[in-house]
């Protein structure tokens, strides 16, 4: 027998004499928790004192169940699949976190953004208003200035004689104006046939359920077609009473429309302000918005260069109660006789302003 053969004979001799190599399992099975008791339940163990081939051990058959079935597997494989679902909850879970913050980013900056752009938007407004006012101011002055040296007769200005101005004080104040200058009127529903009953207006611009702010954005561009000296008498507010304004913001923007009418005339352009005729649906509170808002017109138009004011509400009270015969029936328009009595006032204005029959 050669010395190969020899000693792989006795490497086999060997491997025989160790007892695992009689109890190692062919395979171990999996079993899971429904089985588990027969691992430790006294009924299923017994204890062995010599193996099979008459060996002296010290073990039990629970030993033996180890090594043919996995315990473990079994259990470890419940674990690790609530382990996956635990894992995939937490995913989604920060998945919808990250796109809930993301999203309330996106909101933040997107409000952000339009605070930004309403600021500004509101600062260009306010730079646009007060360069417009910078020139109004700069052409008013230039204006003044040309009118105290006296136009050159070379240029070929028409100097008016006395006997063709009119003198017309009001308000401590006196206006010396052309004779039969052109008038214009800018009116509310109020003055609705005031062509028929004032037949001499150069133009009648009666617009229906207007407000000051939008005669001043569409309305007061029609006069910068106006030349030379005229009149521009204005009729409207009682509308900017009933939607709840107030005393100042009115004013505001009666200042305002009277700046845009004046705006750019080298020769005076006079604005007469009405004031805000009572009515019989007016309650406590436009009431006294109206004596409120007339007080101050009357304030306005005594500081503004070339401007007047006429008293025309007082018309409409008598013992400071509103005279209802002069309104229909809705207590809101005038009737005829309410309108007679406002026009006879206006043509006796206008006679006395700039002689118009």
């Amino acid at each position: 027998m050669s010395s190969n053969k020899k000693g792989g004979d006795e490497r086999f001799l060997r491997v025989q004499k160790d007892p695992r190599f009689w109890e190692m399992p062919e395979r171990e099975r999996k079993i899971d928790k429904r089985f588990q008791s027969m691992f430790h339940d006294k009924r299923f163990t017994e204890k062995y004192t010599v193996n099979k081939r008459g060996r002296p051990i010290n073990q039990t058959s629970t030993e033996d169940l180890k090594h043919f079935y996995n315990v473990s597997s079994s259990e470890d494989e419940d674990d690790d699949e609530e382990g996956v679902k635990s894992k995939k909850k937490k995913e989604v879970k920060e998945e919808l976190v990250k796109v809930e913050i993301e999203v309330k980013v996106e909101k933040e900056v997107k409000v952000e953004i339009e605070v930004k752009e309403e600021l500004v938007k509101v600062e260009i407004e306010v730079k646009v208003e007060k360069e417009v006012k910078v020139k109004v101011e700069k052409e008013v002055k230039e204006s003044k200035d040309v009118k105290a040296e006296g136009p050159p007769s070379e240029r070929g200005v028409r100097v008016i004689e006395e006997d063709e101005l009119v003198r017309y004080t009001a308000a401590e104040k006196t206006f010396a104006v052309r004779k039969g200058l052109p008038v214009y009127l800018l009116a509310a529903s109020i003055c609705q046939g005031v062509e028929e009953q004032i037949p001499h207006l150069t133009a009648a611009y009666v617009h229906p359920d207007t407000f000051l702010a939008r005669s001043l954005e569409q309305h007061a561009w029609k006069f910068d077609r106006v030349t030379g000296e005229a009149l521009v008498v204005v009729h409207i507010g009682t509308d900017d009473v009933a939607s709840g304004l107030s005393p100042a913001a009115i004013v505001g923007q009666m200042e305002a429309l009277i700046d845009r009418i004046q705006h750019g005339h080298a020769e005076p352009l006079y604005v007469a302000v009405c004031s805000i005729l009572p009515r019989l649906v007016d309650n406590q509170r436009t009431m006294g918005t109206v004596r409120d808002t007339n007080r101050r017109f009357h304030e306005l138009c005594r500081r503004k260069k070339d401007t007047i004011h006429l008293p025309t509400g007082k018309l409409f009270l008598h013992h400071r109660q509103i005279i209802q015969n002069y309104f229909t029936g809705d207590g809101v328009h005038l009737n005829v006789e309410g309108k007679k009595v406002l026009f006879n006032y206006l043509k006796t204005f206008l006679w006395h302003f700039c002689k118009h029959s």
